[in-house]
Protein backbone atom coordinates (compact mmCIF):
# COMPACT_ATOMS: atom_id res chain seq x y z
CA UNK A 1 0.00 0.00 0.00
CA UNK A 2 1.45 3.22 -1.02
CA UNK A 3 0.25 6.36 0.58
CA UNK A 4 1.73 10.14 0.24
CA UNK A 5 0.71 13.67 2.28
CA UNK A 6 0.22 16.45 0.06
CA UNK A 7 0.46 19.93 1.54
CA UNK A 8 -1.20 22.66 -0.76
CA UNK A 9 -0.45 26.24 -0.33
CA UNK A 10 -4.35 27.56 -1.95
CA UNK A 11 -5.06 31.53 -3.07
CA UNK A 12 -6.52 33.57 -0.94
CA UNK A 13 -9.63 32.46 0.61
CA UNK A 14 -10.23 29.39 -1.17
CA UNK A 15 -9.24 26.75 1.43
CA UNK A 16 -12.38 25.77 2.07
CA UNK A 17 -13.37 25.17 -1.35
CA UNK A 18 -10.26 23.39 -1.83
CA UNK A 19 -10.94 20.64 0.82
CA UNK A 20 -14.34 20.37 0.39
CA UNK A 21 -13.83 19.59 -3.42
CA UNK A 22 -11.19 17.05 -2.54
CA UNK A 23 -13.13 14.94 0.00
CA UNK A 24 -14.43 12.08 -1.61
CA UNK A 25 -11.92 11.76 -4.30
CA UNK A 26 -10.71 8.32 -5.18
CA UNK A 27 -7.50 7.68 -3.38
CA UNK A 28 -8.43 11.06 -0.82
CA UNK A 29 -8.17 9.16 2.88
CA UNK A 30 -8.88 12.78 4.53
CA UNK A 31 -8.25 16.16 3.78
CA UNK A 32 -8.19 19.30 6.40
CA UNK A 33 -7.38 22.97 6.64
CA UNK A 34 -4.32 24.10 8.35
CA UNK A 35 -3.60 26.79 10.19
CA UNK A 36 -1.18 27.78 7.21
CA UNK A 37 0.65 27.83 5.29
CA UNK A 38 0.57 25.57 3.88
CA UNK A 39 -3.22 26.03 3.60
CA UNK A 40 -4.37 22.52 3.21
CA UNK A 41 -3.39 18.65 4.35
CA UNK A 42 -4.22 15.69 2.07
CA UNK A 43 -3.46 12.12 2.85
CA UNK A 44 -3.79 9.81 -0.12
CA UNK A 45 -3.18 6.05 -0.76
CA UNK A 46 -3.48 3.24 -3.04
CA UNK A 47 -2.54 -0.16 -3.40
CA UNK A 48 0.65 1.04 -5.30
CA UNK A 49 2.84 4.14 -6.28
CA UNK A 50 1.57 4.06 -9.91
CA UNK A 51 -1.58 4.53 -8.80
CA UNK A 52 -1.21 6.41 -6.26
CA UNK A 53 0.54 9.17 -8.19
CA UNK A 54 -2.61 8.81 -11.02
CA UNK A 55 -5.57 9.87 -7.85
CA UNK A 56 -3.26 12.58 -6.50
CA UNK A 57 -3.15 13.90 -10.36
CA UNK A 58 -6.59 13.58 -10.67
CA UNK A 59 -7.78 15.16 -7.16
CA UNK A 60 -5.48 17.92 -7.67
CA UNK A 61 -6.55 18.53 -11.14
CA UNK A 62 -9.96 18.82 -9.96
CA UNK A 63 -8.75 22.32 -7.77
CA UNK A 64 -5.79 23.04 -9.95
CA UNK A 65 -6.92 26.82 -10.19
CA UNK A 66 -6.63 27.11 -6.49
CA UNK A 67 -3.75 26.16 -5.95
CA UNK A 68 -0.38 27.84 -6.00
CA UNK A 69 1.99 25.36 -4.53
CA UNK A 70 2.19 21.60 -3.86
CA UNK A 71 4.56 19.40 -1.77
CA UNK A 72 4.41 15.51 -1.80
CA UNK A 73 5.84 14.34 0.73
CA UNK A 74 5.72 10.09 0.30
CA UNK A 75 5.24 7.98 3.18
CA UNK A 76 7.05 4.41 3.97
CA UNK A 77 5.83 1.93 6.15
CA UNK A 78 8.99 0.06 5.63
CA UNK A 79 6.74 -1.77 3.79
CA UNK A 80 7.18 0.11 0.18
CA UNK A 81 10.19 -0.15 -2.24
Amino acid sequence: MARAYLLLYVSDGSADHVVQSLRGKPGVVFTDLLEGPPDVIIMAKADDRLKLAELATRAIASVESSVEVIRVLPASNGLNP
